[in-house]
C-alpha cells in the first residue's frame, strides 16, 4: 500500500517472486491476461462494459493474486458463496442476479460497484439524480482509509460519472466539476448492509485508468501537435490547429501519476472490503521492498555507441553484483540491423545481462496495420540474419516514437513475440518541457495495453518518462521522479529512460545512473523488467484462512 513501508509479509513475497523471476521466468506459464488464478475476489466482466476485464490487470499490478474473472452468469448463490469480494463494473444484470448479490452482501459479502443503477443503487444507499459528469474530478480524504497515503488534492478521472445523493451511504470522496469546485455529491461512497459492505464509485475505474494511460480514443489517429508523424502524445495534446481542446491530462496535475493514484484508491477499497471476512495477502511491486527502478534504454541508429555504453555500465557495477538480483547496472539498446557491432559482440553482452534489441523503423512516417506488419517482418528477418546468436526480440521502441492509432502497434508486436513497448513518450519539449516530474500517461507502472473493445493485449505499455530530446533538465528531472517515489509522496514506479546510444557517452545516462545509484535504485534493462512482470503474473496464492488473530 502506498504511503507506508511494505509489511514483512510483502517483503517475503517480493523476495519469493524475485527468485522466481531469476530462476523460472523463461519457463513460467503466463497467466491469461483477462483472467486470474482464482481466489476470494470475483471480477464480473461483460462486453457491455468493454474495459471490465482490465480489473484483472489492475488487481495484478496492485499485488492481488487471488481473483478470478467471470461473466454475470456467475452471480448465483452457489457461485457467490465461494467469494468474499465482488468487483462489479457497469454491466447489465437480471433481477435474479441482483437478488443473489443482495442476499450475498447481507450475509457478509463485500461488493465494489461502479456507477450503480436501480435496485443496486438503492442497496448501496444512493439516490441517482439522472445526471452525469463527463471527465470530471474527485477528491478523497487523505487521512482516513481508503484515502490514507494518497495525494491530498483533487484529481481527474476519464469517462462519465453518475451523480447521486446519499441515502444511507457515507461519502468517502467528493465529486468535483473542476480542480477547485466540489459538487457536494459522492465520488466514492460506503455502506454497511447486514453483515456485508458496499463501496460505490460514481464512474468506472477501469475505463478511467485505460483512457488516462492510452489517451483520448477520438484522437487516436489525429495529428494534433503539428509535428508529424502521429505519436502517443497526440492522443493527449490540446492544440490541434482548428480544434483547440483542453489537454486530456490537465497540466496542473502532470506532476501527479493520476492513473496510479486512482488505481491505489481502488486497491485500498479492496483492502477495506476484505475486512468483513479475511485479509488478502499482496505482492509488493518490486524486489526486496524497493519503491523505484530505472529502466535504462537507448536508441542506436547504426552509429555503434552501444558497446561503449554497455562497457561503462559494466565497469560502474559493484564488484560481485548479481544481474538476477538487479544489483548490476544494466540497460537496453535498440539498434538498427546495420549496426557495426557483430553477432559475437552482441551475444557476449547479452550473456552478461545487457539487452540488444531491434529498433523498428517506419521511415519516421505514419503506418497502417498492414504497413507496420511489413516493417516488422522485413526488419526482424534482417535482424535474425545478422544476429542469429541473440535471443528473440522481446521489447521495443519505434523509431521517431511513431504510434499512428490506438493499438495496432501493440497487436503487431504481440504477433511477433514482443511483450513490452516504450514508445509512449515524454514529448514534445515545447509542451511538457522541463516540468519535473511529469507523468504524461498518469502512470509509472508498466501495464498491458487494452484495445477499444476491451481486449487486453499481452504487451506492456512502459511509458518513457525521461529522454535526452524533450528539453528536460538533468539531474532535476530524474531526481524529482525518484524522490517522489522514495519520499512521502510515495509515487512508486518504474521509470523508463531513453538516453540515445548512438554516441559512446551520454550526459543524460550519466546523470540518471548517478541519481539512481545515490538513492539505491536499481538500473535494469527492459527485458529484466519484463521478466519480473511475467514471474509476478505466474505467482498466485493457494488456500489460505484467517483465524481472527493479529
Amino acid at each position: 500500500m502506498k504511503g507506508a513501508a511494505p509489511t514483512v509479509l510483502w517483503r517475503l513475497l517480493a523476495c519469493l517472486v524475485f527468485v522466481l523471476a531469476a530462476a523460472l521466468a523463461p519457463r513460467a506459464a503466463r497467466a491469461a491476461p483477462a483472467d486470474g488464478p482464482g481466489g476470494p475476489v470475483l471480477v464480473v466482466a461483460a462486453p457491455s462494459a468493454p474495459f471490465s476485464t482490465f480489473y484483472a490487470e489492475i488487481l495484478r499490478t496492485e499485488g492481488f493474486a487471488a481473483f478470478r474473472v467471470a461473466d454475470p452468469s456467475a452471480l448465483t448463490a452457489t457461485s457467490l458463496a465461494a467469494h468474499d469480494i465482488v468487483v462489479l463494473p457497469p454491466v447489465a444484470l437480471s433481477d435474479a442476479q441482483r437478488t443473489a448479490l443482495g442476499d450475498w452482501v447481507n450475509a457478509g459479502g463485500s461488493l465494489i460497484t461502479m456507477a450503480p443503477e436501480g435496485a443496486l443503487a438503492t442497496l448501496a444507499g444512493l439516490t441517482p439524480l439522472n445526471q452525469t459528469l463527463a471527465g470530471g474530478w474527485y477528491r478523497v480524504d487523505p487521512i482516513a482509509l481508503p484515502g490514507a497515503g494518497l495525494a491530498d488534492l483533487s484529481m481527474q478521472f476519464q469517462g462519465s460519472a453518475k451523480r447521486y445523493t446519499l441515502a444511507g451511504a457515507t461519502q468517502l470522496a467528493a465529486l468535483y466539476t473542476d480542480a477547485a469546485t466540489s459538487t457536494a455529491q459522492p465520488a466514492l461512497a460506503w455502506r454497511t448492509v447486514g453483515a456485508g459492505r458496499i463501496a460505490s464509485f460514481a464512474w468506472d475505474v477501469a475505463t478511467s485508468i485505460v483512457l488516462t494511460r492510452q489517451g483520448n480514443p477520438a484522437w487516436a489517429a489525429q495529428e494534433r501537435d503539428g509535428l508529424v508523424p502521429i505519436r502517443s502524445n497526440d492522443k493527449v495534446y490540446v492544440a490541434a490547429q482548428g480544434d483547440v481542446r483542453p489537454d486530456w491530462g490537465d497540466p496542473v496535475r502532470l506532476a501527479v501519476p493520476q492513473a496510479d493514484e486512482l488505481q491505489r484508491l481502488f486497491a485500498h477499497v479492496v483492502v477495506l472490503a476484505s475486512q468483513t471476512r479475511r485479509p488478502l495477502p499482496r505482492l509488493w511491486p518490486f524486489p526486496r521492498g524497493l519503491r523505484a527502478v530505472v529502466v535504462l534504454t537507448g536508441d542506436d541508429h547504426g552509429n555503434g555507441g552501444t558497446a561503449a555504453r554497455f562497457d561503462q555500465l559494466r565497469a560502474a557495477s559493484p564488484a560481485g553484483c548479481s544481474v538476477a538480483d538487479w544489483t548490476c547496472l544494466r540497460g537496453t539498446s535498440y539498434l538498427y540491423p546495420r549496426t557495426p557491432l557483430s553477432d559475437a559482440q552482441l551475444a557476449a553482452y547479452e550473456a552478461e545481462g545487457f539487452e540488444p534489441g531491434l529498433h523498428v523503423d517506419t521511415g519516421c512516417a505514419d503506418y497502417t496495420r498492414a504497413s507496420l506488419e511489413r516493417n516488422y517482418s522485413e526488419q526482424l528477418a534482417q535482424w535474425r540474419s545478422r544476429f542469429p546468436s541473440l535471443a528473440p526480440v522481446r521489447t521495443q521502441r519505434h523509431h521517431c516514437i511513431v504510434w499512428s492509432d490506438w493499438a495496432s502497434g501493440a497487436q503487431v508486436q504481440l504477433a511477433q513475440g514482443m511483450r513490452l513497448d516504450t514508445t509512449y513518450y515524454h514529448w514534445p519539449g515545447s509542451w511538457l518541457g522541463t516540468t519535473a516530474p511529469a507523468y504524461m500517461t498518469g502512470s509509472a507502472q508498466p501495464m498491458r495495453f487494452a484495445d477499444l473493445d476491451g481486449t487486453l493485449i499481452d504487451v506492456y505499455q512502459a511509458a518513457t518518462h525521461l529522454s535526452d530530446e524533450s528539453q528536460q533538465a538533468y539531474p532535476l528531472a530524474v531526481d524529482a521522479l525518484l524522490d517522489a517515489a522514495l519520499g512521502p509522496l510515495g509515487y512508486i514506479g518504474a521509470f523508463t529512460v531513453n538516453a540515445h546510444t548512438d554516441a559512446a557517452t551520454s550526459a543524460v545516462a550519466d546523470a540518471v545512473v548517478a541519481s539512481a545509484t545515490a538513492r539505491g535504485v536499481p538500473v535494469v534493462s527492459a527485458r529484466q523488467r519484463l521478466a519480473w512482470l511475467d514471474a509476478r503474473n505466474a505467482a498466485s496464492f493457494g488456500d489460505f484462512a484467517y483465524t481472527n488473530q493479529v
